[in-house]
């Protein structure tokens, strides 16, 4: 058996879309009978309240003071057309404003990168070696003073 029906169970019920299970439920359990009893009930009430004052209704007048909307109509699809206009032209002159922004900070994006680069390029042209070849002069390191004492100084000992 199924737990106690929800409202949105119930009124489901009500419109016919209940399940067997749903039908088995309300036999068996008096609280979510109730509980569809009432609102039946209400739905009952106000249908009847809308019936009766439709039929009520039939063949009044209208008060004295009251005019038919058309000139109200005709002046609120006026107001319709005048605010779609202002938007369009909104829209309008939004867009090459966005354009000329979005292209600006393009441009700066670009001009940005393109110094990073050349700052690179120019840490790069300033070494006295490439970097792949620095291991290669830290070994082969010697003082430029005593170069030729020393190659002389290993030829006479030979």
């Amino acid at each position: 058996m199924i737990e106690h029906l929800t409202s949105e169970q119930i009124s489901r019920w009500l419109a016919g879309d209940g399940t067997s299970d749903m039908d088995r439920h309300l036999l068996q359990c008096a609280q979510c009978a109730a509980k569809a009893g009432r609102l039946k009930g209400l739905l009952t009430e106000f249908h009847t309240s809308a019936v009766v004052w439709s039929d009520a209704q039939k063949g009044a007048t209208p008060p004295a003071h009251w005019e038919p909307e058309e000139p109200l109509r005709a002046h609120a699809r006026g107001m319709w057309r005048w605010k779609l206009a202002a938007a369009a032209l909104a829209v309008m002159l939004a867009v090459p404003v966005c354009t000329k922004i979005n292209f600006h900070q393009h441009k700066a994006r670009i001009l940005k990168e393109d110094v990073q680069l050349w700052e690179q390029v120019n840490v790069q042209l300033s070494r006295p070696v490439p970097a792949s070849l620095e291991p290669l002069m830290q070994l082969m390191e010697w003082e430029p003073e005593s170069t030729e004492e020393e190659i002389n100084q290993g030829e006479t000992q030979q």
